[in-house]
């Protein structure tokens, strides 16, 4: 028992300590990068909802630097009415002793032009009872965050993304300041991103290339703090798309990511 305690232990510690440096979003991320607004998880994540799509239903999956341990399994769904849009989501992460389930809810309205979002995000321990109810409740974690977005010239995209204005309870896994970044182009795309400082680094700052030939997407981004890459495709047919992502680490490894989504475009 004493040899199982520390076991646990020492595996919550670097399950911690290697979510507190991931670079991406956690709980409902998808295969496509961070620059796209057009994947059912974007507002859950981001607060950024897209005018292009009216619903959109997605799964993703997730081996964090090729640990079984910190698989996460994530199943996301997002609709709209004329301007407005609003997602939900869940997803689990980790082993049921060491991992946690998390909900999602995210509001938002978008044109041609410009959208903003409001997100919220619960966290409970998987070993715990859970429901809808007791995933606000004593004990879990909660946090809520806005982003919006802005197109102030043809096939120019601006955007900011603050995830965490708000938390309560449990610390989150991850900590994710202000995002600012901008996108110039359709599918074949370069973008740019800038990351505020983290308790500990001085922030992110990452440069991406997107290059679209039907029915496949090819992207690669550049980070630095430490210096690294991610490359990802995305294969669309008719309203299905497949993703796969890899996130390379010199230190921690390869972080894999699948997914599969369903959209169907706004009028």
């Amino acid at each position: 028992m004493k040899h199982w305690f520390l076991q646990a232990s020492f595996l919550a510690s670097l399950l911690t300590s290697l979510l507190a440096r991931a670079a991406c979003a956690q709980d409902f991320a998808g295969a496509t990068p961070g620059a796209f607004i057009d994947d059912p998880a974007t507002l859950l994540e981001h607060a950024l909802p897209s005018s292009a799509i009216s619903f959109a239903a997605g799964v993703s999956q997730v081996r964090w630097w090729g640990l079984p341990e910190l698989e996460t399994r994530a199943a996301s769904a997002s609709g709209g009415w004329r301007a407005w849009r609003a997602s939900v989501g869940l997803s689990q992460t980790g082993e049921p002793e060491l991992g946690w389930t998390a909900f999602g809810v995210a509001f938002g309205a978008a044109s041609e032009r410009a959208g903003a979002g409001l997100r919220a995000c619960a966290r409970r321990d998987r070993d715990a009872p859970w429901s809808v109810a007791r995933a606000f409740g004593t004990g879990a974690g909660a946090e809520a965050g806005a982003g919006a977005w802005l197109m102030p010239a043809p096939g120019l995209r601006v955007w900011a993304s603050a995830p965490q204005m708000w938390t309560s309870g449990a610390a989150p896994p991850l900590a994710r300041p202000l995002e600012l970044g901008a996108r110039y182009g359709d599918r074949s795309t370069l973008w740019a991103r800038l990351v505020s400082p983290r308790a500990g680094d001085d922030g992110e700052r990452a440069v991406g290339l997107s290059l679209a030939m039907s029915p496949l997407e090819t992207w690669a981004e550049v980070r630095d703090a430490p210096l690294r890459a991610s490359v990802g495709l995305v294969a669309s047919v008719a309203s299905l798309r497949v993703g796969f992502r890899v996130d390379a680490h010199p230190v921690l490894g390869e972080t894999a990511r699948v997914s599969l989504a369903w959209a169907r475009a706004a009028p």
